[in-house]
């Protein structure tokens, strides 16, 4: 393995072991214990039934549409006729909506749902949206909100804040959004369906539609955000036989406030995309999983985009996946990375020599300047790293061998694997592979700034293998 491929030695992978992984929550840096076991759920090991609250389906159900089934939950359980979890079963069909299942506190408890399919593949049961991170507020309402006057309060709210908007941000732009702690999908597909008409025919989307190429051959641009799932602000969130699909960011996951852990785990599932499709700041294990890179619609694609918090124990963590591609004469060309580590909302960067004369960066509250020659950048920003382990996994041919993990935003090599200064710019970050990389970089830029941070000794691994093998 090259330098490039840092691995971790026997005794440090034990310590990515599922139940050590995701018993930590709380503020990054002040963690507590908390146990959690996503495995002794009977139902969701598959070893136990259960008799459904409520039943969606196109014809015969209690509701023919998931939202409503879930904003009927929500109703009940805060009239007290709700246990704490609460199931719904979701006969097969595609249910074009947006589903939003909020956090449910009722008295001092608090009060989870399960999604389930009844079908007898995950692939029978799709709750499907066309929705992407340049849609307007107003196009959000009168697409996905028309029975919103119908629904629960809490799920109201979150329609009309989005009808707001003049354009929905990435975290909007979702299918399914999760904010409800201890919520469990099992045997069903979530899929946003945005750009599948710019795909080829290896991009998994139903229709297989060809997409148009300019002269040069390059297919045609505007693609945005457009998110599957989003976990948002939600702990303890278990997926089991599930199918996300989309392109560029598939699966996103975040925690509730800057610097908190909250945790998701992801057992047989399969996630698709192209670009940075499984991304964000909280902890993510991934457990038998299939990763599915596409390259339908691009000549180079990123798997994950990991921001985690560089005092937060764990960030993305997979184990047993196979890491595969659609086919594509892009995917074939093996240079696909498995990321890059997401420098979230950065506008100026401490990294290395930006491309304008004199350019210097300094801390600051917030990182939204950037007025050349000087910018700023937040502690938050700054301390958003991006940390992702991989154990005992096939990682297809697709992956560049030698260089599978990418900088963010630019920058240039020479023959000799060295940047070249004038291609830098204000938002670049090399890669770093461990908290050692970090001091490195930075250690100057730190004193001059006043900042003082605890050095780990030894390092702590940020990007690492253990045990894999090319497929």
């Amino acid at each position: 393995m090259s330098d490039a491929r840092p691995q971790l030695s026997a005794a440090e992978a034990e310590k990515f072991h599922y139940l050590e992984v995701l018993k930590y929550t709380g503020r990054a840096g002040a963690e507590c214990i908390d146990p959690w076991d996503p495995k002794a759920d009977a139902f969701m090991a598959g070893g136990a039934k259960v008799r459904a609250d409520y039943t969606v389906a196109k014809e015969g159900g209690d509701f023919s549409s998931v939202q409503m089934a879930v904003s009927q939950a929500v109703r009940d359980a805060a009239a007290g006729k709700r246990g704490d979890r609460i199931y719904i079963a979701v006969r097969p069909g595609i249910y074009d909506e947006t589903v939003i299942v909020p956090r449910l506190i009722v008295g001092d408890r608090s009060v989870a749902i399960t999604l389930f399919g009844t079908g007898n593949a995950p692939q029978e049961t799709v709750i499907r949206a066309t929705i992407d991170q340049g849609m307007s507020g107003p196009d959000f309402l009168a697409t996905f909100g028309t029975a919103v006057d119908d629904y629960a309060p809490e799920i109201a709210e979150i329609y009309h804040a989005n009808a707001a908007l003049d354009r929905l941000s990435t975290e909007n732009a979702c299918v399914l959004r999760v904010e409800n702690d201890g919520f469990q999908a099992k045997n069903l597909s979530i899929r946003n369906a945005y750009n599948c008409d710019r795909a080829d025919k290896n991009s998994k989307c139903e229709d297989g539609k060809g997409g148009p190429k300019n002269a040069a051959g390059q297919f045609a641009k505007g693609w945005h955000q457009a998110v599957a799932t989003l976990v948002h602000n939600a702990d303890r969130v278990h997926f089991d036989h599930v199918r996300f699909s989309s392109f560029q960011d598939t699966l996103y996951f975040k925690g509730r406030v800057p610097g908190m852990t909250v945790r998701s785990y992801y057992s047989n599932c399969d996630v698709e995309g192209d670009i940075d499709f499984i991304f964000g700041r909280a902890t993510a294990y991934f457990d038998r999983c299939e990763i599915r890179s596409l390259g339908s619609r691009v000549d180079h694609a990123y798997v994950v985009a990991p921001s985690t918090n560089m005092h937060t124990r764990y960030g993305i963590v997979f184990n047993e996946c196979d890491f595969t591609h659609d086919g594509s004469e892009a995917a074939l060309a093996g240079t696909f990375s498995l990321g890059r580590q997401w420098f979230q909302t950065v506008r100026a960067s401490p990294y290395g020599i930006a491309n304008v004369k004199g350019y210097r960066t300094r801390l600051a509250e917030t990182s939204e300047f950037d007025h050349p020659p000087e910018g700023t950048i937040s502690l938050d920003v700054l301390e958003a790293v991006g940390k992702c382990v991989i154990l005992n996994s096939r990682i297809g041919a697709h992956i560049n061998p030698q260089a599978p993990w990418d900088d963010w935003s630019g920058g240039r090599r020479n023959a000799d694997g060295e940047f070249v200064p004038g291609e830098w710019n204000t938002r670049y970050r090399p890669v770093q592979y461990s908290s050692d990389d970090f001091f490195r970089y930075l250690g100057d830029w730190l004193k001059g700034e006043g900042l003082v941070f605890h050095k780990p000794d030894p390092a702590e691994p940020w990007l690492a293998e253990f045990n894999n093998r090319q497929a």
